[in-house]
């Protein structure tokens, strides 16, 4: 009895519960005006004027810590390698709506935004970041899930 006690106790221990996941998780964000558009390959570099987020979820409301530049308190300056998720969804300015897109769309839609100078907002996920001295951030590599795409309505 008491191994077979002991082997359900080992068993119990060694599968993943749903308890210890359930209502974590993180959203990584980025907003602003893009520059320095170009295509390396399947990767995308660009530098964002703007902010970064993060959404940590635990419970009910998520806790938002946001990336500022250091010396100003406004708007930071962020080289970013991105890459096009599969799938990629281009959102409407509002986020309230969205189509699926092909491949090469990111890159479409970043390259409007720079010339155009309007905001693009980003959902990331895989990200590999970089903080540096005096506060700098650098997002070494991200997939992006979902950009603003200001040609749809």
């Amino acid at each position: 009895m008491r191994r077979l006690f002991s082997a359900a106790l080992a068993a119990a221990a060694l599968v993943p519960g749903a308890v210890a996941a359930k209502g974590e998780g993180i959203g990584l964000w980025m907003e602003g005006q893009v520059s320095e558009v170009r295509a390396e390959g399947r990767d995308i570099r660009l530098v964002l004027s703007g902010r970064f987020w993060f959404d940590q979820y635990r419970g009910q409301e998520p806790a938002v810590v946001e990336v500022h530049d250091p010396r100003t308190g406004g708007a930071a300056s962020i080289p970013a390698v991105l890459t096009q998720g599969r799938p990629f969804y281009a959102m409407t300015q509002n986020w309230r709506g969205g189509s699926i897109r092909k491949s090469g769309a990111l890159l479409e839609i970043l390259q409007d935004a720079a010339a155009s100078g309007k905001s693009v907002r980003f959902e990331l996920a895989d990200s590999r970041l970089s903080f540096g001295r005096g506060g700098t951030l650098a997002v070494e590599r991200a997939i992006v899930r979902r950009a603003t795409d200001h040609t749809l309505r």
